[in-house]
């Protein structure tokens, strides 16, 4: 077999990276040939190489997963469950309004789920209105964790805090406007999940 070129070699992984993150899903050899001008016949025997190679993975057809593509389909999908408060305490109806994917590198490992925020209460911690705030599912945090909060049937976006005066814990919020945020303070409480991220939008 001929000695393969590597320029050519690597037209056709820029390729079949740009067409994947173009259209989410993989090109045929055919595509490859129309998007490189490369002829049909020698994308097929160079995918061959790249595959002997170990550059990517290819079954004659359409399968051919390359390094760059492995790595971004590694994602987790999950539903945003509609709008949380970031303020006053309010009722939210649960119910799923889109689903969203990250990478699995970014979120680690769980059950997730994503909130839109409302209000200005948390901005001094980077979540701003209309921000989709992630939130791994979970009954129990520690305090200065940012939590989602059930108590007396009101639903919110909070930080976990100890108050010593009192000696008790408390919802805080992170906006150095104390007096039009004061901390809420509950007999009992639900922890429906942890903040462990917060993105401007998608």
């Amino acid at each position: 077999m001929r000695k393969k070129d590597e320029n050519r070699m690597q037209v056709i992984r820029d390729c079949i990276d740009s067409y994947y993150s173009a259209y989410g899903e993989i090109p045929t050899v055919r595509d490859i040939s129309a998007n490189t001008g490369i002829a049909v016949t020698t994308v097929h025997r160079y995918l061959t190489a790249l595959k002997e190679s170990g550059e990517l993975e290819y079954n004659g057809r359409r399968s051919i997963i390359t390094k760059r593509i492995n790595m971004e389909s590694a994602q987790y999908s999950m539903p945003v469950l509609g709008y949380v408060r970031c303020g006053p305490g309010e009722e939210e109806e649960e119910a799923v309004i889109e689903y969203i994917r990250l990478p699995e590198s970014m979120v680690g490992r769980g059950e997730f789920f994503a909130l839109i925020a409302k209000g200005e209460s948390m901005i001094d911690v980077g979540i701003h209105p209309g921000d989709y705030v992630i939130i791994r599912k979970q009954n129990y945090a520690e305090p200065g964790e940012l939590i989602v909060a059930l108590y007396e049937g009101l639903n919110n976006l909070k930080q976990l805090a100890y108050d010593d005066d009192e000696h008790r814990y408390v919802l805080r919020s992170c906006n150095e406007d104390k007096e039009s945020y004061p901390d809420i303070s509950f007999e009992e409480l639900t922890i429906q999940g942890v903040a462990v991220g917060v993105y401007h939008g998608f």
